[in-house]
């Protein structure tokens, strides 16, 4: 039985690589020249916060090339996108930083569920981040690698073993200074994740005592890792795998904020009881590894046609307190479109349903990531010159 077993997931294996090369022979590796989406001069000038007459000035300068134009109907339309917009930021001197004498600012998604948009809200997140011109790192940490394939990139085809975090987390921080990968946006890069993560446990379970201690508590090496490449960012945004395992542990031993995505149903009350319980026993046996500054709920996948969600909403709010970010994601039609599209909000320059429908789904996006920007600033003007965990302010304390 076990032989016949065998056979089956080898010739099961055999085909799918099979496919796999296929695939790759027909693309051509097309599917990872992902493009961002263009706009017009108004859009641009609103991102900026100028005058459309500022922005045609700016044009005039040796350092910004003419832009670009496509036809529409009898007239010429200047045409732009996020990196255009960037580099015009710069002429401005209105290109966003972190502060000087702060690192930069790390931020976890994490739960227990899956299901709950996490990933969703960690590649939007990010991308956000990126269009306001700030230099962002998506970390995947999730073995599902379903931000990986939001950039285009295909892990069983494009990746081998060591493209992702499980040299670092196996005792090489210095690793990820070999697996970051530019993106299609000039200032958000990506580590990608694949399957081979899944061994991460594993292993570490059975490090010896000696490699323990040369190398220091495995809850730490992303952090290290990470460090590596402080100079290079302003934030950090890692997504992580729905368990607590040593991927997440290592993600949240990372982070200054913990972001909870939780959907108001009475189910999703009882695990974030447990999500936290887990969480505190962590944090007794590690204090000297969690640097977490803030944690926020955020909710997802709001019904706000049901009563029953909005009592729901009402008795997270009195039990968590504080910690609810303001705003909340609804239940947004496009936003299942454009993932299944491996697209996000963001990246779209034509909807496939009703523009009213994706305007009302990235107002809703830009109101949750505004939230998560003001907590960012918060922490950033929390003594920015003490980065490391044992010297941190924490403003928990005052969450609930």
């Amino acid at each position: 039985m076990i032989d016949h077993l065998d056979r089956i997931c080898d010739a099961a294996a055999g085909r799918g690589e099979q496919i796999q090369r296929k695939i790759l022979e027909h693309l051509g590796h097309g599917h990872q020249r992902k493009t961002l989406p263009d706009f017009t001069i108004q859009r641009a000038a609103e991102l900026l916060g100028v005058s459309i007459s500022r922005i045609r000035a700016l044009e005039g300068s040796e350092r910004f090339p003419p832009p670009r134009a496509r036809q529409a109907g009898a007239i010429q339309q200047r045409i732009y996108n996020y990196n255009e917009v960037n580099r015009l930021r710069e002429l401005l001197g209105e290109r966003p930083t972190r502060p000087k004498t702060a690192p930069p600012l790390n931020i976890t998604f994490s739960n227990l569920k899956g299901g709950v948009a996490k990933t969703t809200h960690a590649i939007h997140c990010a991308q956000y981040l990126a269009v306001r011109g700030h230099q962002v790192l998506l970390v995947d940490a999730d073995p599902q690698a379903t931000a990986t394939g939001a950039f285009g990139i295909l892990p069983d085809i494009d990746l081998g073993e060591d493209d992702d975090l499980s040299e670092v987390i196996l005792g090489a921080p210095e690793a990820i200074d070999g697996i970051v990968r530019k993106t299609c946006w000039d200032n958000l890069d990506l580590i990608p994740a694949s399957l081979s993560l899944q061994r991460v446990d594993l292993l570490i379970a059975r490090e010896p005592a000696a490699t323990t201690q040369q190398l220091g508590s495995p809850l730490l090496r992303l952090r290290q890792g990470l460090g590596r490449l402080a100079d290079r960012y302003d934030v950090i945004v890692v997504d992580t795998p729905p368990a607590l395992g040593m991927l997440s542990l290592n993600a949240i031993a990372a982070a200054n904020l913990l972001i909870i995505p939780i959907e108001p149903h009475m189910y999703s009350l009882g695990s974030s009881v447990q999500y936290f319980r887990i969480l505190r026993d962590v944090i007794r046996r590690h204090r000297d590894s969690i640097g977490v500054q803030r944690i926020n709920m955020l909710l997802t996948r709001v019904d706000e046609q049901s009563p029953e969600t909005q009592g729901v909403i009402k008795l997270l709010a009195s039990a968590y307190g504080g910690m609810c970010l303001t705003n909340h994601m609804p239940l947004s039609r496009e936003l299942q479109r454009v993932a299944t599209d491996h697209l996000g909000l963001y990246e779209i320059e034509q909807p496939r349903g009703a523009r009213e429908t994706f305007t009302r789904a990235v107002q809703a996006m830009d109101r949750v990531n505004a939230d998560i920007l003001s907590q960012i600033r918060s922490l950033w003007d929390l003594h920015p010159d003490t980065p490391t965990a044992a010297d941190r302010p924490s403003v928990l304390d005052d969450m609930l």
